[in-house]
């Protein structure tokens, strides 16, 4: 009989259940050649529950509160981040009881390997990773402890932002009100052939998100403009639903560094200085990196606690009465006794 290795939470601990571990030898093993040595950080995030629900009616095809013009999806949260050694290994105390995933960065932060599903721990329990897209065909070669394990887990560093979630309004429009916004808003010159003031687009979703985003697709292949606007995709996401589900291509991994901030015209612009010396700062860049690499995500948290509890014909029949504003934040694992 194998022992549990799960600190299971009291009822004194329902509120802060230990944490796990999660290591890797080598986080490049089944990555393509061409990440070998580039990555430099993990970093961590995670989806949240949706707890919350309007329930009579389902815009844009999403489930509950919309969140994003990309893909039907929850809220995106960046715990942080922690070094890669040298040798390609990596250990760190993660957050128990929630679903995380993962992206290899590059010494800028900058997303070049991004994980398509979900793991994560038990309080107290430790979790090994064979790396990117693990065979099953094929066993892992042996390698000795790597230098990530011959010493403490490493605690996962938070971003600059503290634990706010991932939003356009607060990570990305500020941004450009502040170093865009003298040509490209109000009597700038700029404005004639881009508009980045902030307003309404098409339904929830502000005009320079749908533009920066290229205008998602949904139900049907993406099909870029023969000539594209300026500003038109410059985040360069990848096109979620965009793909129909008998296109092979809806399949496929896409190749490493081909997309998110890596690749991303905004970045660029943003962080070299070459587009009218504008280069903006540490912070506000990383912010920009981190819309990006989370697939645009258009509200967060923040935004969704602000929508009204629901109100409608019926509400009262229901035996759960559904919550926005007030839906709860429930702390996973309970407790046993």
């Amino acid at each position: 009989m194998i022992a549990d290795r799960v600190a299971w939470p009291t009822r004194e601990q329902r509120d802060n259940p230990a944490p796990g571990v999660i290591y890797s030898a080598n986080v490049y093993f089944g990555a393509p050649p061409e990440l070998v040595s580039k990555a430099k950080f993990l970093r961590v995030l995670n989806i949240e529950h949706k707890t919350y629900t309007y329930w009579h009616k389902r815009p844009y095809l999403s489930t509950g509160p919309v969140v994003s013009a990309v893909q039907s999806e929850g809220v995106k949260r960046v715990f942080g981040t922690v070094p890669i050694e040298s040798d390609g290994s990596v250990a760190f105390s993660a957050p128990s009881g929630l679903p995380l995933h993962f992206q290899l960065l590059d010494e800028r932060h900058r997303a070049l390997q991004t994980m398509r599903s979900f793991t994560g721990v038990l309080p107290g329990e430790q979790r090994g990773c064979l790396g990117c897209h693990e065979s099953h065909s094929r066993t892992p070669a042996f390698e000795t402890a790597g230098l990530a394990l011959r010493q403490p887990p490493r605690t996962i560093e938070p971003p600059p932002w503290g634990n706010a979630s991932v939003s356009f309004p607060r990570f990305v429009q500020p941004v450009l009100d502040q170093y865009c916004g003298k040509c490209h808003q109000g009597d700038g010159e700029g404005r004639k052939t881009l508009d980045l003031t902030d307003r309404l687009g098409f339904l929830i979703f502000s005009e320079p998100y749908l533009l920066l985003t290229g205008r998602p697709a949904w139900g049907r292949p993406y099909e870029k403009p023969e000539t594209p606007p300026p500003g038109f995709g410059i985040a360069n996401i990848l096109q979620v639903e965009g793909y129909d589900q008998r296109d092979p291509r809806a399949y496929q991994t896409p190749p490493a560094m081909s997309a998110l901030s890596y690749h991303s015209k905004l970045i660029e612009i943003a962080s070299s200085g070459k587009h009218h010396d504008v280069k903006v700062d540490p912070v506000s860049l990383q912010k920009l990196i981190a819309w990006v690499d989370t697939m645009a995500p258009y509200r967060g948290a923040e935004e969704v606690r602000e929508i009204e509890d629901p109100e409608f014909q019926g509400i009262d029949w229901l035996s759960i009465r559904p919550r926005v504003k007030t839906a709860p934040t429930i702390i996973r694992p309970g407790p046993v006794d």
